[in-house]
């Protein structure tokens, strides 16, 4: 498979958000370390756009031989400034704005009803965003993050069938498919012209402390079956890029211990 790596480093730079120089010292340090742990490319979130320049963010980058595939945002922010994000997206030399549903409050669970509403309003957005979006050469996906209103199979499904293809593209992501109590496989072989991206993740069921069935690990330190997964990749032809990261809170040792972690099990086990 022709398949890329990336990282996401938003663990490096959250912490920073409301110090402006803190901030870029520390997305340097995000680019610097992930390209010296040998990432194809490395994934942020928009928040870049309110302290980097798109020139900035190029400079940094071409000094570390990396570029940024993609940024994560959520559809809880105005239209208008999702469309700025698409903007900076491309004028960083992105090409994809990845997009979630807003996070449901911390005492609604999985077996609270689809708000079916949700899921049909979040959909006429991502058409217009996704539209906008190609105009711009920029690819709309969306990500099925665990605990929002769509994340579980009956909502992805009406989501992907009230959604234009052509416009909305889909990130699968492994660990939140678990989280959500879905399968993975099934998701990518059913909706394989969808797909354009991928999320990795690895889970330790033995954290559940940590919240949410979010207790995510370093690639290959959980229970995670990845070779049924990356067979349902190779089996739709899938060549783009996998992006593997982990929230603030899970780090084994640091973050930089997290990713060199993760990079190993990528060559090692995964071949990427």
């Amino acid at each position: 498979m022709k398949i890329k790596s990336a990282y996401t480093g938003w663990m490096w730079l959250h912490k920073w958000t409301a110090d402006g120089a803190q901030f870029r010292v520390r997305f340097e340090e995000c680019v610097k370390e992930l390209a010296y742990l040998g990432y194809d490319y490395l994934e942020n979130f928009t928040f870049l756009r309110d302290h980097l320049t798109p020139e900035q963010v190029r400079k940094v980058c071409e000094e570390y031989g990396i570029s940024i595939s993609a940024l994560y945002t959520n559809l809880e922010a105005e239209e208008e400034t999702l469309k700025r994000d698409i903007d900076y997206v491309a004028q960083i030399g992105g090409k994809w704005l990845i997009c979630s549903s807003p996070n449901w409050p911390k005492d609604q669970d999985l077996d609270s009803p689809p708000d079916w509403e949700e899921v049909k309003r979040e959909a006429e957005l991502c058409n217009r965003l996704g539209e906008y979006a190609k105009s711009q050469g920029i690819a709309l996906l969306h990500n099925h993050h665990s605990y929002t209103p769509v994340c579980r199979r009956p909502e992805i499904d009406l989501f992907a069938e009230l959604t234009d293809p052509q416009l909305v593209g889909f990130c699968v992501d492994n660990g939140h498919a678990a989280a959500a109590g879905i399968d993975a496989v099934s998701l990518v072989q059913d909706y394989a012209d969808r797909v354009a991206y991928v999320h990795i993740k690895d889970l330790d069921p033995t954290l559940a402390w940590r919240g949410r069935g979010l207790s995510w690990v370093p690639l290959g330190h959980g229970v995670l079956n990845f070779s049924a997964f990356f067979d349902a990749l190779d089996g739709i032809g899938f060549e783009g890029i996998v992006c593997a990261g982990l929230p603030a809170g899970c780090e084994r040792i640091n973050r930089f211990e997290s990713a060199r972690l993760s990079r190993i099990y990528m060559r090692s086990a995964l071949g990427l």
